[in-house]
């Protein structure tokens, strides 16, 4: 066996042997490029592309078969066939020219080499030097990419890209955008920018992370530079970092206290409105129940401020006929009946012991000040002025609610409209009940006695980052319920909100606050 494998592998050798002899001989295919190296000249990027030709012809015996041209180099992007290939066939002495077309993609010198395969077994692969020079622009950006480091969420950093021109003719700027909303760019001049052989510009560039993570950006900008039909796409990125993470808990308390208000224009037109408040005082005390019976209610009617009611709890005597009264009584001292958040704040100002409405105002229990009027509220100080007085008396303006009944805003179908109303419940998320509807209804009242006892609003003890807010109650995420307040740096509820002895728990990154 072994004696019949080297005679195999002598004959197969022959054979080799014999191809190359032949071809040694002249008898076989071979090929030949004619010229060897071809030189374009000079071309701008706004010229005619210049088209040269080489031939390749079988200088051999046998029939050649020119397989494939590939051009290569370094800057062979600016150099192409200018037909699609096709593998062809060369009888002896028969040639053919292959064109190649030259436009510049990039500047000054440019090299590459078209390589022609074929089926000359001694030379399978010959090669045609290709030079041309570039007289076009070329647009740099230094740096590409550009990275803007690490910033704290909440604050910003500026740094700024160069754009030179590093080719030999002019470079026209037509447009530059950006994508990536945490990257903003400074005012840029008025478009197309001219910048001459070895110029540049500049463009400023803010990076303000929203996430304490990698960001990245494209600025994309159009230009003459014939690299890229023009386009060039520069890269940026910078990586967000929270200054703190924080979590946050609340227990809302059983049967949790209230102190309410109620103060009431008593003018003519409000007769029928006084005593309809009056006679569903009760239904207003048995929704008010269900959520705390820990509720005190002073009625303050007067111009000064002091209670005309007294201090009402569950265990006052005769509760029912002291508020009646209280919200009826037409002869009242003073004439700011229809400035009823002159009188609410005088009330709440004078809560401090040995005054006038003293014990009514308790540190850990909700102020709820509720309204009843068919005018616009009148008072000579600003609407606003007044409940910041009422919110700084108290405190804590998450555990102050403002409510009105009062003419509708901004048009009212049977009374003036309630402005003045309208903004401070607005201001405090409080109950705006319409005075032309039935406003004394049981739904109605049980919005009142809710807006008595319930938090809708959780404020953060530092500044937060919204997109990382995380809400649960008794222990599960609250989707779709919620809102974040960034004036008031609050969590609030817009629908069930917690109830008495919920947990609350809320987590969130803290964004810094920068100068």
């Amino acid at each position: 066996m072994i004696r019949m494998m080297s005679i195999f592998l002598f004959a197969c050798s022959e054979s080799n042997f014999a191809n190359l002899d032949e071809q040694e001989k002249g008898n076989g295919p071979k090929i030949e490029v004619n010229p060897d190296s071809i030189n374009f000249g000079t071309v701008t990027a706004d010229g005619t592309p210049v088209i040269q030709s080489f031939e390749v012809k079988n200088v051999g015996r046998s029939d050649l078969m020119v397989e494939d041209i590939q051009i290569a180099g370094d800057d062979a992007i600016s150099f192409t066939l200018f037909e699609e290939f096709i593998p062809f066939l060369l009888p002896p002495g028969a040639g053919q020219n292959v064109q190649v077309m030259f436009f510049p993609q990039n500047s000054m010198d440019l090299v590459s080499e078209a390589f022609v395969s074929s089926t000359d077994e001694i030379d399978p692969t010959v090669s045609v030097s290709l030079y041309g020079f570039g007289a076009v622009p070329q647009l740099t950006v230094i740096p590409d990419p550009l990275d803007m480091g690490t910033t704290y969420v909440g604050c910003d950093t500026s740094n700024e890209l160069i754009l030179s021109n590093t080719g030999s003719d002019d470079l026209e700027l037509y447009a530059i955008e950006h994508t990536g909303g945490v990257f903003e760019m400074a005012s840029l001049p008025i478009f197309p920018i001219t910048l001459a052989p070895g110029d540049f510009t500049t463009v400023g560039l803010t990076y303000t992370p929203l996430l304490n993570e990698m960001t990245e950006g494209t600025m994309t900008i159009v230009s003459n530079d014939p690299m890229g039909s023009g386009i060039y796409m520069a890269g940026q990125f910078g990586t967000g970092e929270y200054i703190d993470e924080h979590v946050q808990t609340w227990e809302n308390p059983v049967d949790p206290p209230s102190d309410i208000l109620f103060t009431v224009d008593l003018s003519c037109s409000m007769d029928d409105d006084a005593a309809l408040l009056a006679n569903n005082f009760q239904s207003f005390i048995n929704e008010l129940s269900d959520y705390s019976n820990d509720w005190q209610i002073m009625v303050n009617n007067n111009d000064n401020g002091c209670t005309n009611s007294g201090i009402l709890t569950p265990t006052t005597s005769s509760y029912q006929s002291i508020f009646s009264s209280a919200v009826t009584d037409p002869y009242q001292e003073g004439s700011d009946t229809e400035r009823l958040l002159t009188i609410a704040s005088r009330a709440i100002e004078q809560t401090d012991p040995s005054e006038c409405n003293a014990g009514f105002m308790r540190s850990n229990a909700m102020l709820h000040v509720i309204m009843v009027s068919d005018e616009p509220e009148q008072s000579y100080s600003a609407w606003s002025s007044l409940v910041n007085q009422i919110i700084a008396k108290k405190g804590d303006a998450n555990n102050v609610r403002l409510s009105a009944i009062a003419g509708l805003y901004p048009y009212s179908s049977c009374a003036y409209p309630g402005t003045g109303y309208w903004d401070a419940v607005s201001y405090t998320g409080g109950v705006y009940l319409d005075i032309c509807t039935n406003w004394s209804n049981p739904s109605n009242l049980e919005l009142l006695a809710e807006a008595s006892v319930i938090s809708d609003s959780y404020p953060l003890d530092y500044p937060a980052a919204e997109s990382t807010i995380e809400v649960f109650v008794n222990g599960q995420p609250q989707l779709g319920s919620w809102h974040y307040d960034s004036s008031t740096n609050s969590v609030i509820f817009d629908i069930t909100p917690p109830e008495e002895g919920d947990f609350i728990m809320i987590t969130y990154g803290e964004v810094a606050i920068c100068d």
